[in-house]
């Protein structure tokens, strides 16, 4: 409830404030992108039947394609606030790779779109035979909606649009739309979170045939701002519990449902992941005594309802499981309960370690179709880094002006070796914010940030276009750490970073900004996507493969360089047959900038100032020679 709390007076404080710190919406969606290329949606052969219903309470981030006709809408548990079940269908101003729609621009545009599959409305199917629907049957489409949730709240000029499709006269119209409002403005008209919207299909003629539909879509525009780099996606919607049905009225509003009203969260005190080693330290001092679980009795009915939830080694033979027992469960109300963490993990070799959490409702409910939605799952994740995020970023963060300095604190439970750190940057309109800076460290001076350990050369935002994929920002040599330390960035221009935030877990107090006049904390409610890679080391780089055995180090002159040309010499023991030879050069990211058939003189004129990898590796990738390759001009 303390997250919820704080999660609200960041909604409702305004977005842009004097303040040189900004948070704003996001143009990219890279859950959404990463699965795009592997997503298609299905065609149904055969028309759906009444009932249709969808809470979107199903763990995937595109809509049921047993249900809905397309899939630009983002299906999530992160954009929320309050819903009435985990888990709704987010309108915004992203298409279906995660990317700002073409003609999005200032003066409105219409963005997602979720269309059901089309719908028998000529008969309903019963007794084992179909039966003519007719108007007495009394046919209801309903649902929730939400302006806002924890995005950006749509404009007065902005819209939600419900559209019925008439198989009769192939055509659309428009039977029910909102205008815009802040998330805010929409509690203190209605006095809910989360309003339901009742409506009746009496038009027999229109729409009871083959092929109804039914439409969602909104009406969106893009922030008109004299900073690109703050251009964003805005305008957030969201859609739950969707029902469509016979035999209904305008009472009709509440369900025998008992349901998850929140996701399932990290057994951690500290942090959202940790690495396996740094856990293992002090397993009692990180784990939380508690989980909280949030569970909603849609019905006006008291039912006896229990609780459990299970453990599971991914990959191994452990588990657990916790059952809570069983007890009565008065209609209309939310319970917020802890549940107890009365397990300690298993010991397990190796460096990293993977657990699933299955929480479960057992419902004492006769008539309760609903069943999705009394599961709910979370994947503790013990691998090489700490992160305080979910993975998912609600918004963008970042500095201004010039020189703005930025820190993220962490604290170690032992001495460790840093690595990497992964960011994710949100992508903005036209890139706007790829603007360079300098990835810093510091160590600490009693709760703040003291002196600089390590920077990086300049460096820019990189982007990766796939599920919660962070991009590696390698150190150019490892760093020893112990105790606290912060990571973060010197920017060298005003422009904004638009770094990943995540509004849903509250770390307010280990983000730090200084603009100039000393450092202070941040006075927005989140996360930082911000995660430090500690470990062994990593592997040299992606592109080579991960069989190649390094036979000695090639030589290169001159080395640092500030010309335009490098000389190369192979090992005495090296393949003689340097046709078979190839040369790859990659930057501190790991990010490969050269790819060709070996030669003694290779030309670096039109690389930037920077430290690189040179590999000469063979065709089969099992032999390969390296070097570091200083560039300064």
């Amino acid at each position: 409830m303390k997250n919820k709390i704080l999660l609200l007076i960041i909604l409702l404080f305004p977005a842009f404030s004097f303040s040189q710190e900004i948070v704003t919406g996001l143009s990219t969606n890279a859950l959404l992108k990463g699965h795009a290329k592997a997503h298609s949606h299905k065609t149904a052969s055969n028309m759906l039947r009444l009932p249709f219903f969808d809470d979107f309470s199903e763990t995937n981030i595109y809509p049921n394609d047993s249900l809905w006709a397309d899939s630009n809408v983002f299906i999530n548990s992160a954009y929320e606030f309050s819903p009435v079940t985990v888990g709704v269908a987010t309108f915004d101003a992203l298409n279906d790779t995660g990317a700002l729609y073409q003609n999005a621009d200032a003066y409105g545009f219409t963005a997602d779109t979720l269309t059901s599959k089309p719908i028998r409305l000529d008969s309903v199917f019963q007794s084992g035979s179909w039966a003519p629907l007719k108007k007495s049957d009394s046919v209801y489409f309903s649902f929730y909606y939400q302006p806002q949730g924890t995005g950006n709240a749509p404009e007065t000029d902005d819209s939600l649009v419900l559209e019925f499709y008439s198989p009769k006269t192939a055509t659309w119209s428009s039977v029910w739309s909102s205008e815009g409002m802040t998330l805010a403005q929409f509690h203190s008209r209605y006095n809910v979170w989360f309003k339901q919207v009742m409506i009746p299909i009496s038009d027999s003629t229109s729409y009871f045939h083959k092929g109804f539909q039914f439409r969602f879509y909104n009406w969106a525009s893009l922030a008109n701002n004299s900073m690109p780099s703050w251009a964003g996606n805005v305008d957030q919607w969201n859609i739950d519990y969707v029902y469509l049905n016979k035999n209904r009225n305008m009472a009709d509003s509440v369900y025998k449902d008992i349901a998850f009203a929140a996701p399932a969260t990290s057994v951690l005190k500290n942090y959202y992941s940790m690495p396996w080693s740094q856990f293992n330290v002090d397993p009692a001092a990180e784990l939380k005594d508690s989980l909280l679980t949030e569970i909603f009795n849609l019905d006006t009915v008291t039912y006896n309802t229990s609780y459990d939830y299970c453990v599971t080694q991914i990959g191994g033979a452990w588990n657990h499981c916790y059952t809570g027992g069983s007890a009565n469960f008065p209609g209309q109300t939310m319970q917020i309960k802890n549940r107890p963490v009365n397990f300690s993990f298993p010991t397990v070799a190796g460096d990293s370690a993977d657990f699933l959490f299955t929480h479960f409702i057992k419902e004492g409910i006769n008539g309760d179709d609903h069943r999705k939605n009394d599961t709910i799952y979370f994947e503790q994740k013990f691998y090489d880094y700490y992160a305080y995020d979910d993975g998912v970023a609600e918004a963008g963060y970042g500095l201004t002006p010039a020189n703005s300095m930025l820190a993220y604190k962490f604290t170690l439970n032992k001495p460790d070796t840093l690595r990497a750190v992964k960011i994710f940057f949100n992508q903005t309109l036209n890139n706007a914010s790829k603007q360079f800076f300098k990835l810093t460290l510091w160590d600490d001076a009693g709760g703040h940030p003291g002196n600089v350990i390590w920077h990086s050369l300049s460096i820019k935002p990189q982007y990766e276009d796939s599920l919660n994929k962070f991009y590696n920002y390698r150190l150019d040599t490892a760093r020893a750490l112990s105790g606290t330390f912060y990571v973060g960035w010197k920017q060298m221009t005003d422009d904004f970073l638009n770094i990943g935030f995540d509004r849903n877990n509250d770390e307010h107090s280990k983000i730090f900004f200084n603009t100039g006049t000393g450092w202070q904390n941040s006075m927005y409610s989140g996360a930082l996507m911000i995660r430090p890679v500690f470990g062994k080391p990593l592997p040299l780089v992606a592109g080579i493969s991960e069989m190649a055995q390094t036979k000695g180090e090639i030589k290169a002159y001159p080395n640092p360089s500030s010309g335009n040309n490098i000389t190369l010499v192979l090992p005495a023991e090296a393949n003689k047959d340097v046709s078979k030879l190839r040369i790859h050069l990659f930057d501190m990211l790991g990010k490969e900038v050269c790819n060709y058939p070996y030669r003694n003189n290779i030309d670096v004129s039109q690389l930037q100032n920077g430290i690189y990898l040179l590999s000469v590796t063979s065709e089969t990738a099992r032999q390969s020679y390296f070097t570091r390759l200083s560039i300064v001009k």
